[in-house]
């Protein structure tokens, strides 16, 4: 076995004796992140926003506004919480976040729609969450549709004389169909979960990796510095790889999320992003030698990708720097991948992704040896001797 060789196997080793003396490695780089996707993932699991709390305003008191008032009464997604007296009482409601949505049934609302004007419903959504005031107004949109089209035909039938069709088909001439693909329940859990939980677990392996390079004064064969490093990535990047695929397989298997494409992709995906996050850990390890700075750093690098690659928040909708910037962060190659094997099951420019993951590797690596290098006379501590959390335990040969 040649030298470099041994230089690999040594630093892996290295990594296990620290492990088995210092478990936070294990802990915060394997067990929290799968604990802490299981408890995301439990959390999201009802996978819908329902019981949104609601109150009313009911200037007409009719028995139209009241069959109005009991369809969402009726609907899971709305909880009918207060009977306000008035618009103010209802907006202080919003304002003190007792209700998320409020309805104001105007004056004379009966009356308007007997006699075939158009009277308006006022619906107030609390825009402080987007997420329940998206769900609030479409499920909104959707009983006050039907109810529309209901008093339409209604009108149709006893002033017309028309039969139920001929009053349906004259009150709707156009008839609009949709379908949501991939998921139709507009499950959230489906949205998020796939790579909310690699965010996780990404974070699990560079917290972890960006204390593990080690350095003394001293001088060192290049070959050494190469198998040191490269043990570290291969240490991390599998410690990492073992976490992602476990959070993957739980949301398979214990929270049921629809997995339609090939797990053997998911797993090189899996693989690929933990390698490219680990070495951009190691990379930042070898240049700042301040732990706690190296540590904030990788965290500022690392914590933000949801939002700055659009898993979240779509590139389409970004400024144009960041349209660029999204494209030199790993998971950007990762996050719509996994999201897209879930609900559609195939990636589009899979070897491209992979490849940029690679590439993106091997870049950090050279960058890490030339960290390691960049020092005067600095070389990794000694590798072959056994770990100890004194500085001391590490000399030159």
């Amino acid at each position: 076995m040649d030298e470099s060789c041994i230089s690999i196997y040594e630093s892996i080793k290295e990594e296990i004796q620290k492990m088995k003396i210092d478990k936070l490695i294990i802990i915060i780089g394997l067990i929290m992140p799968i604990l802490i996707n299981l408890l995301i993932s439990w959390e999201l699991s009802k996978g819908v926003i329902d019981h949104i709390p609601m109150a009313v305003v009911d200037y007409d008191d009719s028995q139209l506004s009241r069959q109005i008032i009991q369809y969402f009464s009726d609907n899971d997604s709305f909880d009918l919480a207060y009977y306000a007296d008035n618009q103010e009482a209802l907006q202080s409601l919003i304002d003190e976040s007792k209700v998320k949505v409020g309805m104001v049934i105007p004056e004379r609302f009966s009356e308007e729609v007997t006699s075939l004007q158009s009277p308006s419903i006022l619906m107030l959504y609390d825009g402080s969450h987007m997420s329940i005031t998206s769900v609030a107004k479409a499920k909104a949109s959707e009983i006050l549709m039907t109810i529309r089209t209901g008093a339409a035909i209604k009108q149709l039938e006893g002033r017309l004389n028309m039969t139920e069709e001929e009053a349906y088909h004259t009150g709707m001439p156009i008839s609009f169909e949709s379908r949501t693909l991939y998921n139709p329940a507009r499950n959230f859990a489906y949205f998020m979960l796939p790579g909310y939980g690699t965010m996780v677990c990404q974070t699990g392996i560079a917290l972890t990796a960006v204390l593990c390079i080690n350095l003394i004064i001293g001088t060192n064969q290049k070959r050494d510095v190469l198998g040191y490093t490269i043990g570290k990535i291969i240490f991390y990047g599998t410690m990492g790889s073992i976490a992602i695929i476990t959070n993957i397989l739980a949301q398979i298997v214990l929270f049921k999320l629809p997995f339609r494409g090939s797990f053997i992709i998911a797993i090189i995906l899996s693989i690929a992003l933990a390698f490219a996050v680990s070495s951009l850990s190691i990379a930042v390890s070898s240049w700042i030698k301040n732990r706690v700075t190296a540590m904030a750093v990788i965290g500022l690098m690392i914590i933000p990708n949801s939002v700055m690659i659009g898993y979240t928040w779509p590139i389409m909708s970004m400024v144009p720097f960041y349209k660029i910037y999204a494209k030199t962060i790993p998971y950007y190659y990762y996050g719509d991948n996994i999201r897209n094997l879930f609900l559609k099951g195939n990636v589009t420019n899979l070897g491209g992704d992979i490849g940029f993951l690679i590439l993106f590797t091997l870049s950090m690596l050279f960058i890490a040896i030339m960290g390691i290098y960049a020092g005067p006379n600095i070389k990794p501590r000694e590798v072959f001797k056994k770990w100890n959390y004194s500085l001391e335990a590490f000399r030159k040969k």
